[in-house]
């Protein structure tokens, strides 16, 4: 690493813009290549290359790219799903992967390129000994999406209102193999992935192990040191009993007056402080509404579900909150506020009803504007408009109300 810094510090001497962005995304992707997140992550963004990167040529596109898929593939193998799923999705979501890694060229339906942008793009591949191995991406990618979808799933059954969605391709693998008639052994990487998500639905974190225990991704996750591979997969492991803990609790609290803390140790053959810890953080994060006894061994539950008269007023809260939203952006069309401020201007009746210099002006005829007196109108209208002020059309209080709080619109507050 310091030797890199050394190199970049050379770079930085000749003041050239693009090799200096290129220099620091080639340091990020070597403190990525050897296990050095959080340095590589607090180095994009302090620099500010995310944005520098789209601003430049298709070449530093490229290099951010695999700086991206690289820092995935580090978080990955140190245990941070979350950060390698943001990481990993932004490359692998719109499987676009190989041709935004520059490692070959996508053929869409409705696609068609010149000779030349063929000839343009193929000349910018990667030769194939730097090539990232796109299988190792997509398992990664999906094996994160299930650690933090599955449970995801589960709390959305029991709390309609959680709308989140954290990965659509996983969501729309498992629709897919739901609506199969008849579901044989997996075939691919991603299959296995999808019937282990599958399995951890029902909290058989058995199941979920042993359909994910034979993918390539464990050899080929670090490619200077093979033997790791062992260590991420027992890594992932843990991880999935841990999920496969809190989906279960999600899915059949509602079944159960209380839980012994031998039994969760039992199933998931997990260590008893560590089932402690994570139900624990699940109450105080209001995930589940359950409490430990004086001897912390029985977790009780509390069956607290809505009435028909709450649950119709959240459905009230709601259809309000959007009744509102869609009035606010009614107004702002209306009196040209935010995103409508420069639409009027240049489009074909540009010019609101106050500006002289638009053609808005004839919108109400040769005869001016109804309030507003016009000396210069020559239509039955001049003579009968009022020379006194504007009459308010009660747009102040709407907007009054779009620039305060949410707690004043009436749906701020919701019966518990």
């Amino acid at each position: 690493c310091a030797f890199m810094s050394k190199l970049c510090r050379y770079v930085f001497k000749t003041g050239q813009t693009r090799l200096q962005w290129r220099a620091l995304l080639c340091q990020a992707y070597h403190l990525a290549l050897h296990d050095h997140f959080q340095e590589a992550r607090d180095l994009l963004h302090l620099t500010n290359l995310q944005e520098k990167a789209l601003e430049s040529d298709v070449h530093v596109q490229i290099l951010y790219n695999r700086v991206l898929a690289q820092m995935g593939l580090c978080a990955f193998r140190l245990g941070k799903i979350q950060e390698a799923h943001n990481d990993l999705m932004a490359v692998c979501m719109h499987n676009k992967a190989r041709e935004l890694l520059a490692q070959g060229l996508s053929y869409a339906k409705f696609q068609e390129r010149t000779p030349e942008q063929e000839r343009a793009e193929r000349l910018r591949q990667f030769p194939y000994h730097m090539h990232i191995n796109l299988e190792v991406l997509d398992s990664a990618h999906h094996l994160s999406a299930m650690l933090l979808e599955v449970p995801n799933l589960a709390m959305q059954a029991i709390d309609p209102t959680n709308k989140r969605i954290i990965s659509r391709v996983l969501r729309r693998a498992l629709d897919q193999y739901d609506k199969q008639v008849f579901t044989g052994p997996p075939e691919n990487a991603k299959e296995a992935v999808v019937s282990a998500a599958k399995a951890l639905q029902k909290g058989d974190w058995q199941s979920a192990c042993a359909a994910i225990e034979d993918l390539k991704l464990w050899e080929h996750i670090d490619v200077g040191h093979p033997d790791n591979g062992a260590k991420v997969r027992d890594m992932v492991k843990e991880k999935i009993k841990t999920e496969g803990l809190r989906t279960y609790l999600f899915a059949y609290a509602s079944i159960y007056d209380a839980f012994h803390l031998d039994q969760l140790v039992s199933m998931f053959d997990l260590p008893s402080k560590i089932v402690h810890s994570i139900v624990s953080k699940m109450m105080i994060k209001e995930e589940i509404t359950a409490f430990w006894d004086e001897s912390s061994k029985y977790l009780l539950m509390q069956h607290v579900e809505p009435t028909p008269l709450q649950r119709l007023a959240l459905t009230l809260a709601d259809r309000g909150a959007q009744a509102v939203e869609n009035n606010e952006r009614l107004v702002d069309h209306k009196t040209g506020g935010y995103g409508f401020k420069e639409q009027g201007r240049e489009g074909k009746g540009g010019g609101r009803w106050d500006q002289g210099d638009g053609k808005g002006q004839r919108r109400f005829g040769k005869g001016g504007v109804p309030g507003f007196e016009d000396r210069k109108g020559k239509g039955k209208g001049r003579g009968k408009t009022s020379s006194g002020p504007p009459r308010s059309r009660g747009w102040e209080n709407a907007r009054a109300g779009a620039f305060s709080g949410g707690a004043q619109r009436g749906w701020g507050s919701r019966p518990n």
